[in-house]
C-alpha cells in the first residue's frame, strides 16, 4: 500500500477582505471621525438655529419696545400725535423726519413698522380719544384687526402708561413669520451643508489615515515573509521621524536581537553537537578496537579510558542543563553560604600542583550553594589545567563584596582575549585545549551564575604571570553605609569593561 500524502502545514485562515477591512484601524477611524464630526455639527447646527431665531425674534422686541416707550412718552406729555389715529395710507411717506423720530423713535423705518406691526391700546382711554371698538380698544394707523396667526407666530410686547384716569396700556403684535422663514432657510442650507460636510471629513479621513497606515502595511507585508532563514531582512523605515517611523526602527532591532540569537543558537548547537561527539567517538573507538582484538587488550585499561571520557561526556551535559536552567530562568532556593568552605572543599580535590590558600579567608555572600559550587570548581579546575606548578586562592571582604580570586602561573591571558574566555566553547590557544580536558562551558557557566547572583567576574594578570580570575559577589553580611566601596572591585582596565557579551 503506497504511503500516504503527508499532510500540508495548516496555512492561517484569513479572514474575508469585508471583515478585514471593517475591524481595520483606517475604517474604525474613519467611522469615530464621521460620528463625532457628524454629532458636532448637528449640535453646532442646532444651537446656531436656535441662537438666530432668539436673536431675530429679540431684535423685534427691542424694536417695538422702543417704539411703544416712544409713543408713551408722547402721551405722557400731553402732546399726542395725530398721526396715530390716521390712516396708513394717509401717513405713507407724509412725515418727515423729526414727525418719524417723535412718534417711533431714532433709527426706524417708519413705512416698515407700520406694514409689518398692529399697535393698539386699551384700559382707561380719555374721553377724547375717539374710535373706541367694542373691545375697549383704540387701533392706531386705523389698522385692521391683525390675522388669525398661531400663538407661536405672534410676537406682542406692551408697555403701561399711568393717567390721573387711570393706566393705558400700549400694545405692538408683530408677526413672527419673517422670522420663521429666515431660520427656515438657515435651517435648510445646513440640512443640506453639513451632510457634504460630514461626507468630505469621512473622505478625507480615509485618504489621511490610509497615507499615514501606509508603512505599517509595508512593515506587516515584510514581517509576513520572514521566516528562520530570513531573519536578516528589515523592515521599511519611513523617511519620516513619528511614531511609526520609530516603530520600525524598533522592530529592525528586534529583529536584529533575534538575528543574533538565531546565529547564536546554531553556532550553540553546532558547537555542544561538535563537543558532544567527541567523548562519543572517542568510547566508540576504543571499544571497536578491544572487540577487533579481545585476546590482546588490556579490559581494564578500556574500561578506565571508557569511564573517564564518560565523565567528561556527563560533565558537559550537566554543563548545557546548568546553562539552559540558567537562560531559562530556573534559579536555585538561595540563603547565606560561607564561601571559604566551598573553597576549602574544592581545592582539596586537586592534585599535581601546589594549593596556595594562605588568602582565604570568611566570607559570607547569599547565593545557591549548589551554583556556587558549581562556580569554585570551574575557577579552580581552570587553574589547575594550566598552572605550571602553582594554584593561589583568596578569599576576601571588600566593603559591600565578598571576593573570591583564583590564580594560576601558567601562559595566562591576553589583554584583548579576557572577554573572549567567558563566551561558549571558547579557544583561545593551543595552550587552553581541549586536549587538557576543557569542554569550553565552564567560564561561559560561572560568569551566568555570577551575573545572576548580582556579582561580576573578571580575568586580571596574575603576580606569577599567569591568569587571575576574580569574582565579586554581594556580601550577606554588609551592613556599612561606605558608598565608596559600593562598586565591585577590579583592578584590570580591560577588565573593567562590560561583561554581558554575546555567550
Amino acid at each position: 500500500m503506497a504511503d500516504a500524502p503527508a499532510a500540508a502545514s495548516p496555512q492561517p485562515v484569513r479572514a474575508p477582505m469585508r471583515a478585514r477591512v471593517a475591524s481595520s484601524v483606517r475604517f474604525r477611524l474613519t467611522i469615530t471621525v464621521v460620528l463625532v464630526v457628524g454629532l458636532s455639527l448637528l449640535g453646532g447646527g442646532t444651537l446656531l438655529v436656535r441662537w438666530v431665531e432668539a436673536t431675530l425674534t429679540n431684535d423685534l422686541k427691542v424694536r417695538n419696545e422702543r417704539i411703544l416707550e416712544s409713543m408713551a412718552g408722547s402721551i405722557t406729555r400731553g402732546r399726542v400725535p395725530t398721526e396715530l389715529f390716521g390712516a396708513v395710507a394717509d401717513l405713507t411717506g407724509e412725515m418727515d423726519a423729526q414727525r418719524t423720530e417723535e412718534i417711533f423713535g431714532d433709527n426706524v423705518d417708519a413705512e416698515q413698522v407700520i406694514s409689518t406691526t398692529y399697535f393698539y391700546m386699551d384700559g382707561d382711554i380719555p374721553q377724547f380719544l375717539r374710535g373706541v371698538d367694542a373691545e375697549g380698544r383704540v387701533v392706531l394707523f386705523r389698522r385692521r384687526d391683525p390675522p388669525q396667526l398661531p400663538e407661536r407666530s405672534i410676537i406682542e410686547v406692551t408697555h403701561d402708561i399711568p393717567t390721573a384716569n387711570g393706566a393705558i396700556t400700549l400694545h405692538a403684535i408683530s408677526s413672527a413669520e419673517d422670522i420663521q422663514r429666515s431660520v427656515g432657510a438657515l435651517s435648510a442650507a445646513l440640512w443640506l451643508g453639513l451632510p457634504v460636510l460630514v461626507v468630505g471629513a469621512g473622505v478625507m479621513t480615509w485618504l489621511i489615515s490610509g497615507r499615514t497606515l501606509a508603512p505599517v502595511g509595508m512593515m506587516t507585508r515584510r514581517v509576513r515573509e520572514l521566516s528562520a532563514t530570513t531573519l536578516d531582512a528589515r523592515v521599511p523605515v519611513p523617511p519620516t521621524d513619528d511614531e511609526i517611523a520609530e516603530l520600525a526602527r524598533t522592530m529592525n532591532e528586534m529583529l536584529d536581537r533575534l538575528q543574533q540569537s538565531s546565529v547564536s543558537q546554531r553556532q550553540f548547537v553546532s558547537d555542544a553537537s561538535h563537543e558532544l561527539r567527541s567523548p562519543v567517538a572517542s568510547i566508540r573507538a576504543q571499544l571497536e578496537t578491544a572487540l577487533r582484538y579481545p585476546d590482546d587488550v588490556d579490559w581494564p585499561s578500556v574500561a578506565r579510558i571508557v569511564l573517564a571520557e564518560d565523565e567528561r561526556l556527563e560533565h558537559l551535559v550537566g554543563n548545557l542543563l546548568a546553562m539552559a536552567r540558567l537562560e531559562e530562568g530556573r534559579l536555585g532556593p538561595r540563603g547565606e553560604v560561607d564561601l571559604e568552605d566551598l573553597v576549602m572543599a574544592q581545592t582539596q580535590r586537586l592534585t599535581g600542583v601546589r594549593v596556595d590558600r594562605s588568602g582565604v579567608s570568611a566570607g559570607r555572600v547569599w547565593a545557591n550553594a549548589d551554583e556556587l559550587t558549581s562556580v569554585v570548581r570551574n575557577l579552580v579546575d581552570n587553574a589547575a589545567r594550566y598552572a605550571e606548578s602553582t594554584v593561589s586562592v583568596s578569599v576576601r571582604e571588600a566593603g559591600p563584596w565578598v571576593v573570591l580570586s583564583v590564580s594560576d602561573d601558567g601562559p595566562g591571558v591576553p589583554p584583548d582575549e579576557r572577554q573572549r574566555v567567558f563566551e561558549r566553547f571558547a579557544r583561545l590557544q593551543e595552550g587552553r585545549s581541549r586536549d587538557q580536558g576543557g569542554t569550553g562551558l565552564g567560564l561561559a557557566l560561572t560568569r551566568r551564575i555570577v551575573e545572576h547572583h548580582g556579582g561580576r567576574i573578571h580575568v586580571e594578570e596574575a603576580p606569577g604571570g599567569g591568569a587571575s580570575f576574580v569574582v565579586s559577589l554581594p556580601s550577606a553580611g554588609w551592613i556599612g553605609h561606605d558608598d565608596g566601596a559600593a562598586e565591585a572591585p577590579t583592578a584590570d582596565p580591560v577588565a573593567s569593561g562590560p561583561t554581558d557579551q554575546p555567550a
